[in-house]
This record gives structure tokens, C-alpha cells and sequence, in this order.
């Protein structure tokens, strides 16, 4: 019996060690700022652009 409760009661102390350094690096993950993305627009093609392109006709 006392066998069972001291390997409980290391279990339970290595899991709240454990719960406690998960928490910490959640917390600074938060407090990093968010990277923002960038604010250029992308190029898209147009349909007429698709019919001045030259295609290779396939073998």
C-alpha cells in the first residue's frame, strides 16, 4: 500500500512540474507580438492577358 501511494505521489508531482512548464511557455507565446502580413496586393491576371499568351501546342 504505502508502495502504491509513493509512486502516485511522485507521478503526481513529476505531472504538476510538468503542467506548470506548459503553462509558462504558453504565457510567452502570447505576449509575442503577432506578425502582421504584408499590405501589398498581389497580381492576378486578368482574362485578356490569358489570350495574348503564346501556347505551345502538346505532342
Amino acid at each position: 500500500m504505502f508502495t502504491f501511494f509513493s509512486i502516485l505521489l511522485v507521478l503526481l508531482a513529476i505531472n504538476g512540474l510538468l503542467l506548470i512548464f506548459s503553462v509558462n511557455g504558453a504565457m510567452d507565446r502570447f505576449k509575442k507580438p503577432v506578425q502582421k502580413f504584408k499590405e501589398t496586393p498581389v497580381a492576378k491576371l486578368l482574362s485578356n492577358e490569358y489570350a495574348e499568351a503564346e501556347y505551345k501546342k502538346a505532342v
